[in-house]
Formats: structure tokens, sequence, C-alpha cells
């Protein structure tokens, strides 16, 4: 085989991927979808730990005033309707919203996508780095059966939490739980809401109307019920997604300005090859 075969093959493959720039883009987004979930299903090796800092989220909450999630759940415990509702919602209104919302904006809207894909991504590495440094257990396990599966000796405290996905949705609560994908102490930041603003938003940039700002508002809000009823996150957690995706929305516009400032200085100023020097054999 010749040098020149590979490098062919290569122009080729390249071609190949100019060619079909959305099967490109899907595999680059979904190998990095693959890859933060396969890391964040890693880290889950603290259980002591997670549970001491959800000890301390619902401690700050209540210094502060807002540790509203247990009664929020006791209203509606009586009615499998609600909780199947909010289950629904938890579980539907995440990855399917998302790939939807992705795959309309991607072929009518390119410009918003690619910035809302850039603060996903950036968000996604966040979440990483605390999942990894600061695990904490969700609601739903803060039980005495949740300090049991976990191996947990300290004594379980009784806030009277409800783990509705187990008792409500079989179907949903197994696909969350699927490993090596799952990691139960990435409560803190919540994704699940942060992602639920930004792919609201998303929509509301697009469209640029009243539909738009209704669905950026409807989204969260629906999420932020459905991460606390269904006891898998607390109010916390959410607040901390919603500033890691603020900060990754803000990076991804910055990147954005850069790189299209980049382009227009390309455009104007040329690279020009260098003249020959004189007297130098130009053959």
């Amino acid at each position: 085989m010749t040098v020149a075969e590979p490098e062919n093959h290569r122009g080729g493959a390249l071609a190949w991927l100019r060619a079909h720039p959305a099967l490109a883009e899907l595999g680059i987004v979904g190998g990095c979808l693959l890859l933060y979930f396969l890391v964040r299903g890693s880290v889950v090796n603290r259980p002591a730990q997670a549970f001491s800092h959800a000890a301390d989220v619902i401690d700050l909450e209540q210094r502060f005033g807002f540790f509203w999630e247990p009664g929020w759940q006791q209203a509606i415990r009586d009615s499998a309707v609600q909780s199947h509702l909010w289950d629904y919602v938890y579980f539907w209104m995440h990855a399917p919203v998302i790939a939807v919302a992705a795959v309309w904006l991607y072929f009518r809207y390119r410009s918003v996508y690619t910035l809302f894909r850039n603060a996903f991504l950036v968000s996604a590495l966040i979440g990483l780095f605390v999942y990894a440094v600061y695990p904490v257990a969700p609601p739903r396990l803060m039980t005495a059966a949740g300090f049991h599966e976990y191996g947990v000796t300290a004594a379980a405290p009784n806030y009277g939490f409800q783990d509705t996905m187990r008792e409500y949705s079989a179907i949903s609560y197994q696909a969350e739980s699927l490993k090596p994908f799952v990691n139960p102490f990435a409560a803190i930041p919540s994704l699940h809401f942060g992602w639920a603003f930004l792919i609201g938003l998303a929509i509301a940039v697009a469209l640029r109307s009243r539909a738009g700002v209704l669905i950026a508002v409807a989204l969260p809000v629906l999420m932020l019920f459905g991460v606390t009823l269904t006891a898998n996150h607390f109010l916390f957690d959410a607040l901390a997604g919603l500033a890691v995706c603020c900060f990754a929305l803000a990076a991804a516009f910055c990147f954005s300005r850069a790189s299209g400032l980049m382009r227009r200085h390309q455009t104007v100023h040329p690279a020009r090859r260098s003249p020959p020097l004189v007297g130098a054999d130009t053959d």
C-alpha cells in the first residue's frame, strides 16, 4: 500500500462527512452524549459522602426557608393520577423533548441550534466535574430504604420522601436505572431542569413569538415540579442547574461571537502568499 492510499481514504471520509453534515452532527453529538452518560455513571463510589451532602442541602434549604419538597409531595400523595403525571413529565419531557427539538432546530434554525448545542456540551462538562467532586443523593433516597440500599450505616432521617417512579412508573424507573449510564448521586446540578430551561429558551429564540415564550416558560416550570414531586431533586439542585446552564449559554455565546469575528477578519484580510525571494529558483 502506498503512502498516498491512506491519505486518499482520509480525504474521502472528510468529503463524505462534508456531503452529509446531518449524519456527521448526529455522530458527534451522539458520541458526546454517550461519553457523558458513561463518565457520569462511572463515578458512583462514595455513597456515605453523597448522603451526607444531601443532608447538608436539606439543612441549607431549611435555614433559608425553602425546604418545601416534602410538603409538595404530601399534597399529591393520595393522587395516583398526579403521581403518574409528574413521573411522565420527569421522564418523557427530558431526553425525548430535547431530541425532537434538536432535530427541528438543526434543520430549521441552524445558528440557534449551534449556539444551544454548545451550551448543552459546556453544561454537561461542568455537571460531570461537580458529580465527581461533590456527589449528592436525591431526596428519594433520603429514607431508611435508601440508606439500607447503599449500605450507609448512619441513622436514616424521616422527611417523608416517596420514590414515586419506583412505585407508579416501572418502565420509566427501569430506564432511569440502567447501568452503567446512571449515577444515582448526580443530584447537583439538576440538568433535568437546566436543560429544560435551555431547550425552552432555544425554541423561544427560534420562533420569536408568544408561542415560543409560552414554551420557554412552560418547559422549565413543568420540569421543576417534575424533579421535585418525584423526589429526584431538591429545589437547590434546580437552582444549581439553572446557574450552570446560564453560565454555559454565556460561554457558548462568547465563543460564537469570537468565531464570527475571526471569520470576518479572515474574509476582510485573507492570507496572502509571500512573494518569492529575489534570485530564488521558482521552477
